[in-house]
């Protein structure tokens, strides 16, 4: 199996040569020869062993790994778990058995007793390599000794050539400026111009053509000029296509500069050496200094001046340059006129920053007038305010309508219209005749010296005994914040309560510092306990509100719910507030016994709900998924529990229950900022400087906020003006106007309600008839859109004072609500999921819009089949 023959045929050479090595290695060190025997006795250690150390190395790596194992194991040795190493030793051993080269027989064979002379031969070629291997050593080392000088003075070729070069850096700049002067006028005088080929469909797409001459007077600066196309192209193979690339003057004269700089100047410093370093320098390196060793020298200074030079170049006016070669000046003249160029730039450059600085001050003169004193935190001093502070379903809106009831006139501002309208019937129900006032309602009772509405409502001219400004932690909104700083500092009020969140006490302490006369805490009659166990939905039970947020997932559960023989009211922010408050009564008078709801919910309504269950801990903020926010858990969680009825409020989670425990108790942290927003004060005195409201919104981003607060990021108005700007509508409608307009609170997203405020818009401006919303029966959804551009509508009625139309169209929204509720009902009962791709069912909990079957599919379609799927 083994060739051990050939193997130690090649070992036995090699370690002749091996011992031939050793014998010249020491004889060469000798000034005389040792006798034979001394060697023997010096060198027994390695004589014997280097037969064994050479066998090893060539029966090893003549056998593969795989044949040393096998023949061990037919030897009868178990290799299993030894090491390499191992293994190794032990298979060189066992077939080194019966083989073996006696050294010391073969050199006492050829050098020992009566071979005198071959061993007196080999002494004298050790001695004769020796002496060339000496040779060689003593010449390298001399060579380096010239080397280690040369790179010495090199480096002081540096010290002395860096600072010639730093001192003479404007008088260099100058012979290269000359050069390019000329190369200049040269090429404007001979050149054309080129322009890209823009003709579609052509073969010529990719070419220039010429566009005339090139012309001087078309360029204020060197760098305009470099701009031009010089006419030449080039493609470039990028990854997936060819690039065509079409040179411009720029890249000529980058590559102009770099060889002039390298031509030029190392000439010129080598020059002005010192005569006594040139001398040193070719002393101790036998050669005098050249060009090429100022290059490497200063090969970093001289590249940083490429660029340095380049931009000093594009920086000068191309007349000035040009000046060079159209007066021929000489150094000396040339010298003296770019210094007046020098100055003259500077003064320009003064006078700009001058009027820079100017346009900057009166610019920031201009915001602090136009938006800075509109921020100051100036509550009426002779307004007595009272906070009411606590957790949701404490008694808090309760207790300060008490106070309203009992004035004389007053008004209560609320975030949703919902909420609005339940105050405006529960007072007109106790004998206060109340109006209700909304962006797109308005329902004015006779006699009436109350007024319930939403907080944008708020207007600072109306007086009034009491003023109630409910869930007053939306300040922090940063959208509709503002909406609840002006109410809460500009009430016209003798009397105002703030009611809140125990998060805002420190903002409201601050902000209404010397006239608060009292605080409320409010804590709940009712304790909530939470249930631990992971909630499923097979235990629903009557009096359970189940919180999701989305729309889709309302429906979702409720059809499950439905169709498990419950009985459900829905609510979710997009339902109109008519068939919302259809739904609370449902659940309120037992016609149904579960609610399913958004985080809606949070937000003022009191129900006779015994446990919340919420379904989902994350939510989509406008931006990303996040987890609920500890107020935003306690306003939901609070809905459980309702005193006389369910002494304690149950609150479940179907994940991460310990989690959101611990949130739920957690004490919130303190509310830091408001938001703020611009007033039609603003837009009054932005008006006298002026007059489109791009530039307002320009002037928006560039005001700083006061500390404590965030600016709104006006989206929609922004979105709204981009519909309108430069057109008729902008033109003709005053800006303050316009910028009510775009205020006016809908769902600009909706693209048919975009559309519908544009043509409303331009009809105001056109002396026009307004169009009427188009209404869609069919779909939940259709019907919701429909309602919301009745909304609109509405919004532009009451703007407008068109109030017999408004009575009209509330009419027809009221039905609308009708039918949508009537809708819903029916959507629930026969709401399914199915699968967007094949139609097929879907379970009512299932997290994607598509079925596994299809993912699957779609999945190999892009991958392949290799993914191995393992649920």
């Amino acid at each position: 199996m083994l060739e051990l023959e050939a193997i130690q045929s090649r070992a036995i050479e090699k370690t002749k040569h091996t011992l031939l090595q050793d014998i010249k290695s020491v004889l060469g060190e000798q000034d005389e020869c040792p006798d034979f025997e001394t060697y023997l006795t010096d060198r027994h250690s390695f004589i014997k062993k280097a037969w064994g150390t050479t066998w090893r190395k060539a029966v090893v790596s003549s056998v593969s790994k795989k044949n040393r194992k096998s023949y061990l194991t037919e030897k009868g040795f178990e290799v299993k778990g030894y090491k390499p190493q191992a293994i190794d030793k032990l298979f060189a051993k066992e077939t080194r058995k019966g083989i073996e080269f006696d050294a010391f027989s073969w050199l006492e064979k050829h050098y020992g007793e009566g071979n005198k002379a071959e061993w007196l031969s080999l002494y004298g070629e050790a001695r004769a390599e020796f002496a060339k291997k000496e040779e060689e050593r003593k010449e390298k080392d001399r060579q380096q000794s010239i080397n280690d000088r040369k790179a010495r003075y090199q480096l002081q070729l540096n010290l002395e050539a860096a600072p010639i070069l730093e001192v003479n850096k404007e008088l260099y700049y100058l012979h290269i400026r000359e050069k390019l002067s000329h190369q200049l006028s040269k090429d404007i005088k001979t050149n054309s111009k080129y322009i890209e080929n823009y003709a579609p469909h052509t073969e010529l797409e990719d070419e220039l053509i010429e566009n005339g001459d090139l012309t001087r007077h078309d360029y204020e600066t060197v760098h305009d000029f470099f701009q031009e196309l010089t006419g030449n192209v080039s493609s470039e193979l990028d990854r997936y296509s060819t690039i065509i690339l079409f040179e411009t003057y720029e890249d000529v004269y980058e590559v102009f500069i770099t060889d002039k700089i390298y031509e030029i100047i190392p000439t010129m410093i080598m020059d002005d050496l010192p005569a006594s370093f040139k001398e040193e320098y070719k002393s101790y390196t036998n050669a005098s200094v050249t060009r090429m060793d100022i290059i490497k020298a200063l090969r970093s200074n001289l590249s940083d001046l490429v660029y340095e030079y380049k931009r000093m170049l594009v920086e000068e006016k191309l007349s000035d340059v040009l000046e060079v070669s159209d007066h021929n000046l000489t150094i000396e003249e040339h010298q003296e006129r770019y210094q007046q160029q020098l100055e003259e730039r500077r003064l320009q450059q003064e006078r700009e920053l001058e009027e820079k600085k100017k346009l900057i001050e009166e610019e920031q003169r201009q915001l602090n007038y136009i938006f800075g004193a509109e921020y100051e935190m100036d509550p009426r001093k002779e307004t007595e305010y009272i906070l009411h502070l606590g957790d949701t379903n404490t008694g808090k809106t309760y207790t300060a309508l008490k106070s309203l009831k009992k004035a004389a006139s007053g008004s209560y501002l609320a975030p949703l219209r919902l909420l609005a309208l339940e105050v405006f019937e529960k007072l007109n129900k106790d004998g206060v005749p109340c109006s209700l006032k909304t962006g797109e309602e308005e329902k004015i009772v006779e006699d009436a010296q109350h007024m319930a509405g939403t907080v944008e409502m708020f207007s600072e001219l109306e007086h009034g005994d009491v003023t109630v400004i409910d869930e007053a932690q939306m300040i922090q909104d940063r959208d509709r914040g503002f909406s609840w700083y002006k109410a809460i500092t500009r009430a016209n009020a003798k009397q105002v309560h703030v009611i809140g969140s125990l998060s805002i006490r420190s903002m409201l302490e601050e902000m209404l510092d010397g006239v608060i006369s009292e605080i409320y805490e409010y804590e709940r009659d009712i304790p909530l306990k939470v249930d631990l166990r992971k909630f499923k939905i097979e235990q629903v039970k009557p009096a359970d509100a189940l919180i999701v947020f989305s729309r889709k997932k309302v429906l979702q559960t409720a059809a499950k719910l439905e169709k498990d023989g419950h009985k459900v009211s829905v609510i979710y922010g997009s339902m109109p507030p008519e068939t919302r408050r259809k739904q609370i009564e449902q659940f309120i008078n037992r016609e149904t016994n579960v609610i399913v709801s958004t985080d809606a919910i949070g937000m003022g309504l009191n129900l006779p709900i015994r446990r919340i269950v919420l379904l989902e801990n994350m939510k989509f903020d406008g931006q990303k998924r996040r987890l609920l926010t500890s107020q935003e858990l306690k306003q939901i969680a609070g809905r459980a529990g309702r005193k006389g009825l369910y002494n304690v409020g149950e609150v479940a989670f179907a994940k991460d229950a310990k989690q959101m425990r611990e949130l739920l108790f957690s004490t919130d942290e303190q509310i830091s900022k408001f938001s703020i927003a611009p007033t039609s004060d603003m837009l009054r005195r932005f008006k006298e400087y002026h007059h489109d409201l791009g530039t307002f919104f320009e002037m928006w981003a560039k005001f700083k906020n006061p500390k404590g607060t965030q600016k709104s990021n006006l989206a929609q108005e922004r979105e709204l003006y981009d519909e309108v700007k430069d057109t008729l509508i902008e033109a003709k409608m005053p800006i303050v106007d316009l910028y009510g307009y775009l205020q006016l609170p809908f769902s600009a997203k909706e693209s048919s309600l975009k559309k519908q405020w544009v043509a409303s818009m331009n009809a105001i401006v056109n002396r026009e008839e307004l169009p009427e919303p188009r209404i869609i029966e069919g779909s939940l959804e259709k019907l919701e859109l429909s309602y919301k551009a009745i909304g609109l509508h509405l919004l532009f009625l009451y703007r407008m004072d068109r109030r017999p139309e408004a009575i009209y169209w509330e009419r027809v929204r009221e039905e609308l609500t009708d039918k949508i509720h009537n809708v819903l009902r029916k959507d629930m009962k026969k709401f399914k999921r199915t699968c967007s791709a094949c139609s097929k069912d879907l379970p009512w909990n299932h997290d994607h819009a598509i079925c596994d079957s299809c993912f699957h599919k779609r999945f190999r379609r892009r991958h392949g089949d290799t993914y191995d799927f393992n649920y």
